[in-house]
């Protein structure tokens, strides 16, 4: 490719990299707030006063993001590494939870 050759994006193409940034921004929000979950969650089982009060907002605002992110995989908007990466957060809280 020579210094003045032009590159040709389709509006398509921008769309659908728009669309995956965003599902990748709600992906970060969602495993940093399961994050934020487990460590509350643990607090709380072993009686933390502040993390009794974080934990159930916590919980809510998770289950909210994962909810939102279920009607994508649903709807088929997540890309193949997107739903490997929502499995992956689903099952490090599911091991935080296991006794």
């Amino acid at each position: 490719m020579e210094k003045n050759d032009t590159i040709y994006i389709s509006t398509e193409d921008l769309n659908k990299k728009g669309k995956v940034d965003k599902w990748n921004k709600r992906l970060d929000d969602y495993n940093n707030y399961v994050k934020e979950y487990i460590k509350h969650y643990k607090k709380s089982l072993n009686g933390n006063a502040i993390s009794l009060t974080k934990y159930p907002y916590m919980k809510i605002k998770s289950e909210g993001l994962a909810e939102r992110i279920n009607k994508a995989q649903d709807k088929n908007i997540l890309t193949e590494s997107q739903v490997k990466r929502v499995y992956k957060i689903k099952m490090k809280l599911i091991k935080s939870v296991e006794f």
